[in-house]
């Protein structure tokens, strides 16, 4: 789905997808837009170096069966996340009632008709989340990576201790007055993480280098001043704005804007970890200091 409209005195080409099928059938099919024809396309460029890729083809092969280089860093840090990570959340509450999941023997053997013990689960809380996979040309592959290992981490801990993670995948950029902004819907909050599926829209380069420019270059109503460049990747107050954003909704913005550096993996986790804890309002959980957590 393709809208474009005004917002808060920027012109938004927005767009909907429902799965990664959906995406590069449409970037396959689409024609180029007025604004690119006649020029050098940035998505098909053979410089792997910067895409991590070769070429389209294999960009789209990873998107669509899957990326594993590396997979082995990311769970050497989801483990050390899962050991140091402090949530604060509601246990369930147990009472003895005439039905129930186990037979309360004391209560049976002193003649209580309330003789089974049930329990109230408390409602789990969502956490909204909005990761901005597009990056700026200067942003390293580490920074990308580890920007990505760290957002999957902490969805996958969050919803083992009880929340319900609504996990939104987007591409914002602007360029003078224009906003480019593509939803790609890869997670449910009722669903629980697929590492497999989202380890290469969140971690590799060229799901946007390749595929996200690709998608510039065929949108309609783009301006030619896009070619030279394809855009800046919004920040998170930009962000925010455009989506109308609740204090307590985390967004994962440019990994420079997180304190992301790309080289060491616990360091730049603090610095997310406490990018977000400072951002939202209400403790219902809190992201540790790794460092100050080893040394204890």
């Amino acid at each position: 789905m393709y809208k474009y409209y005004r917002k808060n005195g920027y012109r938004v080409m927005y767009y909907y997808f429902d799965s990664i099928s959906e995406f590069i059938s449409y970037i396959d099919n689409a024609p180029i837009s007025n604004a690119f024809i006649g020029s050098t396309l940035s998505s098909e460029a053979s410089d792997d170096g910067w895409y991590k890729t070769r070429n389209m083809e294999e960009a789209k092969q990873l998107a669509k069966y899957g990326y594993h280089e590396n997979f082995d860093r990311f769970l050497e840090l989801k483990a050390e996340l899962e050991r140091y990570i402090k949530i604060s959340a509601q246990r369930s509450k147990q009472f003895n009632y005439y039905i129930g999941y186990v037979p309360d023997v004391k209560a049976y053997l002193e003649g209580s008709p309330l003789s089974m013990l049930n329990k109230i689960n408390p409602p789990r809380k969502q956490i909204d989340i909005y990761y901005n996979s597009a990056n700026l040309a200067n942003a390293s592959s580490g920074e990308i990576f580890n920007r990505g290992v760290i957002t999957l981490s902490i969805v996958e801990i969050l919803e083992k201790l009880g929340f319900s993670v609504n996990l939104n995948i987007f591409t914002m950029s602007g360029q003078d007055d224009q906003i480019h902004y593509a939803v790609f819907k890869l997670k449910d909050a009722n669903e629980r993480l697929n590492i497999q599926k989202l380890f290469f829209p969140m971690c590799h380069p060229s799901w946007f280098r390749r595929l996200g420019f690709k998608l510039k270059e065929v949108t309609p109503d783009i301006a030619r001043s896009w070619t030279f460049g394809y855009g800046r990747t919004c920040d998170e107050s930009i962000i925010r704005e455009i989506l109308d954003l609740k204090p307590n909704d985390i967004v994962i913005c440019r990994p420079d804007e997180m304190g992301v550096r790309g080289n060491d993996l616990a360091e730049d986790a603090d610095n997310m970890f406490e990018h977000i804890n400072r951002k939202r309002e209400t403790k219902d959980f809190e992201l540790p200091n790794l460092e100050k957590v080893r040394r204890l």
